[in-house]
């Protein structure tokens, strides 16, 4: 299970084609017991195969602060790296 503290979960089921690899999204689910029940409901054969993956539903105002955190984090290091290569030429 993935677990981060205030986000919900949702996950994934898709089928995997075993000619080329290519796969298809069965359904979006709440949690994991409806992934079991859908993966029940397929018509499945030896050999099948399946992927399920966990995702963390991210907020605007979420994305917007680790946006601006990245961004002021760069300007840090470039500011950074400036000032080396003005000591290094001097």
């Amino acid at each position: 299970m993935c677990k981060q503290p205030n986000t919900p979960e949702y996950y994934t089921l898709c089928s995997v084609c075993p000619y080329d690899g290519t796969t298809t999204v069965l359904g979006i689910f709440e949690n994991m017991n409806a992934v079991c029940a859908r993966l029940q409901g397929c018509y499945t054969s030896c050999g099948d195969e399946y992927r399920i993956e966990c995702f963390h539903l991210q907020t605007e105002e979420d994305c917007i602060t680790k946006r601006d955190e990245l961004f002021e984090s760069r300007k840090q290091q470039l500011e950074k790296n400036l000032k080396e290569e003005t000591v290094n030429v001097t």
